[in-house]
């Protein structure tokens, strides 16, 4: 019999002046970038949670807390120890659905790279990852550009 798991994550951050934002290691031209105390890179961070979900083995901040040592890491390195730390429980997944939520800019254009640097990152086929953007239609943190948000899941199989 098949093992099958899902796996869920979730990261929110403040968003702060600046000129750019980084998303599924891309950088987006923005008025604002999100605060951090790693690259910021929410994506690659609900993503990496949802790994480390699927798997039952805590979470970032289990395996990357925030001190000295992990200021300003890069996101590509926590998904890179997620993704290793699957492959080690003899998982592989299967599908990886992403939400990003911000009310601007608009990501539109930006979601093919997205989805060919985690295609990439976590050696999936493109056409088993998805990446949708919505906004919070102007209400809350979100909607007053003060906050963005993602959701990951995925199903991970033995």
């Amino acid at each position: 019999m098949n093992d099958i798991r899902i796996g869920f994550g979730y990261d929110f951050h403040k968003l702060i002046e600046g000129d750019s934002l980084k998303l599924a290691d891309v950088r987006i031209k923005s008025d604002y970038t999100i605060c951090a105390h790693s690259d910021g890179d929410i994506v690659l961070h609900a993503l990496s949670d949802s790994i480390y979900g699927a798997i039952a083995n805590g979470d970032i901040g289990t395996h990357f807390p925030s001190n000295d040592k992990n200021l300003n890491i890069r996101s590509s390195e926590i998904l890179s120890h997620a993704h290793k730390m699957l492959e080690m429980s003899d998982y592989h997944i299967s599908n990886v659905d992403i939400t990003i939520v911000l009310e601007k800019p608009r990501l539109q254009d930006f979601i093919l790279e997205m989805r060919e640097n985690i295609s990439r990152l976590i050696s999936l086929d493109i056409d088993r990852i998805s990446i949708k953007s919505s906004t919070s239609q102007k209400i809350g943190l979100i909607g007053n550009n003060q906050a963005i948000a993602c959701y990951s899941s995925i199903l991970v199989k033995k």
